[in-house]
C-alpha cells in the first residue's frame, strides 16, 4: 500500500490551535490523531488462459460449463476487475500489427457454423471502453508493437466464454485485442508483456484459445478414449506452465514449437498462442491449472496466473 506521512508542525512556544473537524466528522474517531494515513494500492489482477469451445458452451453443464460458472463467480465476487482485456484465437491482425476493438458497445460476431439456429440470435448485455482501448493502442505502440483501433465487434472466442461465466455483464468493460497473423510464439509473449502493467490497475487479462484444438480429427475421436498424443501434449504443456515462472516458463513454452505432437494437437497454432500471451502478461506469477478436461482432440485445459484463491 501507499503510505502518506502527515508531518507534524515544528515546535512552537504558542499552544497550537485545536484540530478542525468538518461537520461530517463530528462524533467520529479522531482520524487526524495518527501520524500516518494508509491509502491502499489497487489490487493486482490475475491473468487467465481459457479454452473457449463453441457456442454450445452456453448450455454446457459438464466440467467446462462448471468451470465457467466458477470463473464468473470469482470475477464478480473476488477479482472485481476494473475492466477485462481479452485476446481471442479468432481475431488475427497482420504479421506485424494487432488491432484493438474501440466500440462503446461492440456487436457480437457469430463466427461459427453448423450449430442450431438459436445460437445465432444470442444476445449479451455488455459494454466496451473506447478510453481503455485507446490506452491499449498507445501502450502497444510504446512497446514497439504496431497497433490500430477498429470497430469490429467481439467474436465467439471472447463473448461466448464470458457470457457463460457472467450471463449479464453491464458493469465491467470488455476490450478485445487481436493476435498477430503469425506463428511466432515469441511475438505473442511480447504482446502480453506489453500490457502487463494494466494488471496493477486491477484490469483482468485473458487469453482465450484451446489447450488442444484439432477439429479435423475431432468427430472421429469424440466418442473414443482421448488419443495418447493429446494426453501427452497436455501433460507437457501443463508442466511447463505450472512448474516454472518468468523467463524459465517462457523458454519452456517456446519449445512447444518443436513438440513431437504439436501439429497433431494444433494443425495451426492460433488457439495455442493465447497461452503465450497470458504467460507474457503473467511475468513471475505462479500458475495453477483450473480446468483439466479433454474431449477427443479438443483440450479444455485452463490456467490462472497470480490468482490467490480464497
Amino acid at each position: 500500500p501507499l503510505i502518506f506521512c502527515l508531518n507534524k508542525t515544528s515546535a512552537s512556544t504558542t499552544t497550537p490551535p485545536p484540530l478542525y473537524h468538518p461537520p461530517f466528522l463530528h462524533n467520529q474517531p479522531d482520524i487526524m490523531s495518527s501520524q500516518f494515513v494508509i491509502v491502499p494500492s489497487p489490487k493486482k489482477a490475475p491473468v487467465f488462459f481459457i479454452s473457449h469451445g463453441g457456442p454450445n458452451l452456453l448450455e454446457d453443464n459438464e466440467k467446462p460449463g462448471k468451470f465457467y460458472e466458477w470463473l464468473g463467480k470469482k470475477i464478480r465476487e473476488e477479482i472485481k476487475p476494473k475492466a477485462i482485456v481479452i485476446f481471442s484465437a479468432h481475431w488475427q491482425g497482420t504479421a506485424n500489427k494487432v488491432y484493438v476493438e474501440t466500440s462503446e458497445k461492440p456487436k457480437l460476431i457469430y463466427d461459427f457454423g453448423g450449430f442450431p439456429q438459436h445460437y445465432y440470435t444470442q444476445e449479451w448485455d455488455h459494454k466496451g471502453s473506447p478510453e481503455l482501448a485507446t490506452r491499449v493502442v498507445d501502450m502497444l505502440k510504446k512497446a514497439g508493437i504496431e497497433a490500430e483501433g477498429q470497430k469490429r465487434g467481439i467474436d465467439h472466442g471472447a463473448w461466448v466464454p464470458l457470457k457463460r461465466a457472467m450471463n449479464s455483464n453491464p458493469d465491467i468493460p470488455v476490450v478485445q485485442v487481436s493476435q498477430f497473423y503469425s506463428e511466432s510464439m515469441e511475438a505473442h509473449v511480447e504482446l502480453g508483456a506489453a500490457l502487463a502493467p494494466l494488471r496493477n490497475e486491477n484490469i483482468l487479462i485473458i487469453g482465450s484459445g484451446a489447450a488442444v484444438h484439432n477439429l479435423r480429427e475431432f468427430f472421429s475421436t469424440m466418442n473414443k478414449p482421448t488419443p495418447s498424443y493429446v494426453t501427452q501434449f497436455d501433460k507437457d504443456m501443463t508442466r511447463m506452465v505450472t512448474k516454472h515462472v518468468g523467463a524459465d516458463r517462457i523458454a519452456a513454452l517456446n519449445t512447444l514449437k518443436n513438440h513431437a505432437s504439436l501439429r497433431k494437437c494444433h494443425p495451426t497454432i492460433e488457439h495455442l498462442v493465447p497461452l503465450h500471451i497470458a504467460a507474457g502478461a503473467a511475468g513471475e506469477d505462479r500458475a495453477n491449472k483450473e480446468l483439466d478436461s479433454n474431449t477427443g482432440t479438443l483440450g479444455w485445459g485452463s490456467f490462472s496466473f497470480g490468482f490467490n484463491k480464497v
